[in-house]
């Protein structure tokens, strides 16, 4: 007897992270207005160049763009600015050359600040995570010309586009009346959705920007005002349709600004541009009929169960979270008057760990604080404080297999000296977070003739079925079509809870 089953292919994708190791960057600014004194605060950002995918392994190549407040020696503030490039490496066996890979790079900490009268020497560190769209073909029955079969309905999610998108968010400020010069501004950018329309995909977040800056007084001090703001963003994205789910993330690379109207004035207002990357995928909701179980009434049937991984996007999601600490001063260091400023505030991530319906975070909050002493001068001193914290994220139906993005930055840094020696810091983070879900499955994937099964000789058999959820089961069991069993017991009805008993007669066709 022929028994060919039909068979066809299709193509799951999904997304694998991978980390790298963090990465030592040195940097060198020099200043040419006059000697350095000391460093206020350091703001740091990478940015992604390209990423070059090898055999084994992925060459990420950035570049570090930032910005250092110091007080000169002979009074005053300057900030310098420059940017240096560097290489990280990325190793994984499931890299090859043909591998699409995405990635978002963080600074996790600033160390080593060393000052000269001309030149500050720091190191930044800098972590790669990176997003490689893996694909696994996978063979399924898709019938069974000889054979009794089941067919259900397979439902996967599969990514369509994926892409690295490059744009422009405009924010506007308007200035305190007492500004006199502007140092510093720095800006980053959290998602708060990401959804799909026809040919666009809507990006909706909110920006945070800091602006350090010298009062307009006779002897101007160093203040920092920090603002936040909503932003929507569209990205043209051919063959989408609203019904697609997006998951994205969002780099902003650099900051540049501009002012209109004279600084000083109640009209003035600051015009940030922030150039961002944002990593795009686009995952659409897909089925196909397969055979999920088969057997023939005359062969056994020796089945082949092929295992294959999907992964369901579930959204963005945009929380806030209280973190908080003090740090305290040498017992030799002097008396603080009062906090003048907040600058370069930055979150580094230690770890996090999924359980069950929460994710456990931890990590340091960093900032640099800006004081005035108590002394007779009211001498300005500055110090780089570290806050570490751990938050607890509840979502339902989380587990340890889901893919879990987790990106935090600071929205609000407040820091008050309710001691002499004592500052205690205030701040709320945003989290950025989107998850997806790992999925593990099998279907049928090849099935063949076996032995011949026993005939039975009898004109009427009966059997006796003690439980059963639907037809299927019982007709599988008595290798009888379900056709003929209720054909010939008409008032069988499930599920079967009772034992129930089946009468089943040979046919004679003249």
């Amino acid at each position: 007897m022929a028994f060919e089953p039909k068979s066809a292919d299709f193509e799951l994708k999904y997304a694998k992270v991978i980390n790298s190791e963090a990465v030592p960057v040195v940097m060198t600014l020099s200043n040419s207005e006059g000697a350095i004194s000391r460093v206020i605060s350091i703001y740091a950002s990478p940015l992604l160049e390209q990423v070059v995918a090898n055999s084994g392994s992925a060459q990420i190549d950035g570049k570090l763009c930032a910005k250092i407040i110091v007080e000169l020696v002979e009074g005053g503030y300057s900030c310098l600015e420059g940017t240096t490039n560097f290489t990280i490496h990325a190793m994984s066996p499931e890299i090859t050359p043909e591998s699409e890979i995405f990635a978002n790079l963080y600074n996790i900490g600033v160390n080593n600040v060393q000052a000269s009268e001309q030149s500050v020497t720091f190191t930044c560190n800098v972590l790669a995570k990176l997003k490689l769209l893996c694909s696994e073909r996978v063979k399924y029955l898709a019938d069974l010309p000889v054979a009794e079969q089941k067919k259900e309905t397979l439902s996967y999610s599969d990514i369509v586009a994926s892409t690295m998108q490059e744009f422009e968010v405009g924010v506007e400020l308007d200035l305190p009346s007492s500004i006199s010069k502007i140092l510093c501004v720095e800006s980053r950018l959290v998602l708060n959705s990401a959804e799909a329309g026809n040919d666009v995909i809507t990006l909706n977040g909110e920006v945070y920007s800091n602006l350090v800056y010298l009062t307009n007084d006779e002897n101007p001090k160093l203040k920092n005002q920090r603002y936040s703001q909503n932003f929507t963003h569209e990205l043209l994205a051919n063959n989408i349709v609203g019904t697609d789910k997006v998951n994205a993330s969002i780099q902003n690379c650099m900051v540049s600004y501009e002012v209109q109207g004279e600084l000083g004035n109640a009209k003035s207002t600051v015009i940030l541009k922030n150039e961002c990357k944002s990593n795009i995928f686009v995952y659409q909701n897909k089925s196909i009929d397969v055979v999920a179980d088969a057997f023939c009434p005359n062969y056994l049937l020796n089945t082949e169960i092929s295992s294959f991984k999907s992964q369901e996007f579930e959204g963005c999601e945009l929380r806030f979270e209280k973190v908080d600490g003090s740090i305290t001063l040498g017992d030799d260091a002097p008396r603080i008057d009062r906090v003048l400023a907040v600058s370069a505030g930055n979150v580094v991530l230690r770890n996090s760990e999924i359980l069950d319906n929460e994710i456990q975070v931890s990590g340091v909050l960093t900032c640099n604080i800006i004081y005035i002493l108590d002394d007779d001068l009211g001498s300005v001193q500055s110090i780089f404080a570290e806050v570490p914290f751990t938050l607890t994220i509840r979502r339902d139906n989380l587990d340890a297999n889901d893919l879990v993005r987790l990106n935090i930055v600071p929205k609000e840094i407040e820091a008050r000296n309710k001691k002499s020696k004592e500052i205690d810091i205030l701040a709320e983070v945003a989290l950025e977070l989107d998850i997806s879900k790992n999925k593990d499955g099998a279907i049928l994937q090849n099935v063949t003739l076996g032995e011949r099964r026993p005939e039975n000789t009898s004109a009427i058999g009966l059997y006796i079925v003690p439980s059963a959820n639907d037809l299927w089961e019982v007709s599988k069991a008595l290798a009888i079509p379900g056709s003929v069993i209720m054909e010939q017991n008409p008032d069988l009805s499930f599920p079967i809870t009772t034992p129930q008993r089946l009468i089943i007669y040979k046919q004679k066709h003249i």
